[in-house]
């Protein structure tokens, strides 16, 4: 949790680092840009949302054998999304990243605590996942570097059913299961738009101002989740693959909030000013309050991956270790866990 904290500030640091003031922008032109950075978003998000509970084992027995089965542990690691979409839409706000941060893709990590419990009679197993953070300039204050006005939020849950279609005899190193789940996500980051006293954006003819703006890059997604895997034991590795199909409801968007009451054409805003109100929402605005505005929109759609690795097995403890490539949006991701497992 600590090492995926410092990830976040890295980022977070790097985007203050190479901003710029802000004078004036096009709404629409935002707009477009961010309908890039939903489409991008909607399809890297459930990829996202399905690490976690990549167990080796293609299932781990039953909870009413001798010993017991079942396990408990942490997972963490990435997956990416496209570079290119969340960066022209931060360089609209004079906020940049680096080329060194596009690794194929821009990382967007994650992890999990969990657990699995062997079935019971029939040849099966459960498993949970749970990851959440709420950082705030606390977090950062604990790092020690420096002042940081930032906030995270991050929370993902889930749970899966696996059911074994061949190897069922215990004695069997080799096994295929099959499995459904279901995953929730949510997330976003909160930063001040660096060096804007005032940011000033232009729509129909009029000046929408907001006083020194915090901006906020929202996301979450509904998944459901159908695989199979495969895996075999050999010594102490435990090699394994497995394919996913992922259906998923996906929101994303963007924020901006101002310090003080947010002016057009340079009077406090007039919310019950229908003809100013429409042409806002006309622009596909989905909030607008006297201290700003907010952008979300909603994507569904199907998603295809492939993942495996292996786990290293000592006795009681696994240390696994798995890849996973998305098809559709052709990102990928990798998660390394431990967990202790009967």
């Amino acid at each position: 949790m600590r090492s995926f904290g410092k990830i976040i500030v890295i980022l977070n640091v790097i985007f203050i680092l190479t901003a710029t003031p802000v004078f004036s922008l096009d709404l629409s032109e935002i707009q477009t840009t961010a309908n890039k950075f939903v489409d991008s978003m909607a399809g890297s998000l459930p990829f996202n949302s399905t690490m976690g509970l990549n167990w080796s084992d293609a299932h781990i027995g039953q909870l009413l054998a001798l010993p017991p089965h079942f396990g408990v542990g942490f997972s963490t690691g990435f997956t990416t999304m496209e570079f290119g979409s969340i960066n022209t839409l931060l360089d609209k706000f004079n906020v940049s990243l680096p080329a060194g941060f596009n690794w194929g893709g821009f990382p967007l990590p994650g992890y999990t605590v969990e657990a699995r419990v062997g079935g019971i009679i029939l040849p099966f197993d459960i498993g949970v996942k749970f990851g959440i953070l709420d950082l705030k300039e606390e977090f950062w204050d604990s790092l020690k570097l420096g002042d940081i006005d930032i906030t995270m939020n991050y929370l993902l849950v889930g749970a899966d059913l696996r059911y074994v279609v061949l190897g069922k005899k215990k004695t069997s190193p080799f096994k295929v299961s099959v499995g459904a789940g279901f995953n929730y996500m949510k997330g976003g980051i909160s930063l001040p738009v660096p060096g804007a006293a005032s940011f000033d954006l232009n729509f129909a003819g009029h000046s929408l101002e907001l006083p020194a703006p915090g901006l906020n890059l929202q996301w979450e997604t509904k998944s459901l989740d159908i695989k199979a895997q495969a895996s075999v034991k050999v010594l102490v590795l435990t090699p394994y693959v497995g394919i996913g199909a992922t259906h998923a409801w996906s929101t994303a968007g963007y924020g901006l909030t101002a310090r003080t009451k947010i002016k057009v054409d340079g009077d406090e805003i007039d919310l019950s000013d229908s003809a100013i109100m429409d042409e806002l929402r006309e622009l596909g605005l989905t909030g607008i309050t006297a201290n700003g505005i907010e952008y979300s929109s909603e994507v569904t759609g199907w998603s295809f991956r492939v993942f495996g690795g292996f786990s290293i097995n000592v006795p009681f403890v696994r240390f696994d270790l798995t890849a996973m490539y998305d098809f559709i949006s052709k990102n990928y991701g990798a998660t390394f866990g431990t967990r202790f497992q009967l």
